[in-house]
């Protein structure tokens, strides 16, 4: 039988012996799926149109350390106007990762007014829901709808912290911490309600195409 020193001298070696074994495996690069391009990400879809593109300055660049983004407006032939952001990482390794937008959107004036979870129909997918964020943003009179979710690795959610959870879990798993930060946003003119809407239908005309852009 292990006496008392031999049970902690053996234990110390599992813990030890596991260390060395994951941090070999987390030391491993990423699988990297074949994807598109974000700089050819459509510019039309249905009625929509895009009609301005926004680059990241290089002060916010080294910061956020995107590999791949696209962030432009697109207008309805109505005249609505709604923003899109897609922010891709290859790895999330080392500090680097996706920066929650609960720290980024308040600024230059700009606060919450509401925060919910929104569960995003699917119904053309494997999932009838998916849970996303919905942010209303107040400066003075002016209001903006905002939505985002992360995305990746055949997942769709709202929750930073369980984002973390799955980097770790896939990491083990799939030898993947690749994802992305998806963002719309839009001026509310009447109701929120109706903006909602506008927003999800224009969710639904990409997201058959999503996958080739960020790899499930």
């Amino acid at each position: 039988m292990f006496n008392t020193s031999s049970y902690k001298f053996a234990l110390v070696l599992v813990i030890l012996l596991m260390a060395i074994g994951l941090n070999a495996f987390f030391s491993k690069p990423d699988i990297s799926l074949p994807r598109k391009s974000l700089n050819d990400f459509p510019r039309v879809f249905g009625e929509w149109k895009a009609v301005k593109d926004y680059q990241i300055d290089d002060s916010s660049m080294k910061i956020l350390q995107v590999d791949d983004y696209m962030m432009r407006d697109y207008v309805s032939e109505k005249g609505e106007r709604i923003g899109l952001y897609i922010g891709y990482f290859k790895s999330q390794r080392e500090g680097k990762g996706i920066h929650s937008p609960r720290q980024c959107l308040p600024g230059a004036g700009w606060q919450p007014v509401s925060t919910s979870i929104y569960n995003l129909p699917l119904s053309n997918f494997s999932s009838l829901t998916a849970p996303i964020n919905q942010y209303i943003m107040g400066k003075g009179t002016d209001r903006q709808l905002y939505l985002f979710w992360y995305q990746g690795r055949g997942r769709t959610y709202a929750s930073e912290y369980w984002n973390k959870i799955y980097l770790v879990w896939d990491a083990l798993k799939k030898r993947r911490t690749d994802g992305a930060l998806i963002r719309l946003n839009s001026r509310i003119s009447e109701d929120s309600a109706g903006t909602l809407k506008q927003e999800v239908q224009f969710i639904n005309l990409f997201l058959p195409i999503l996958r080739e852009y960020v790899p499930e």
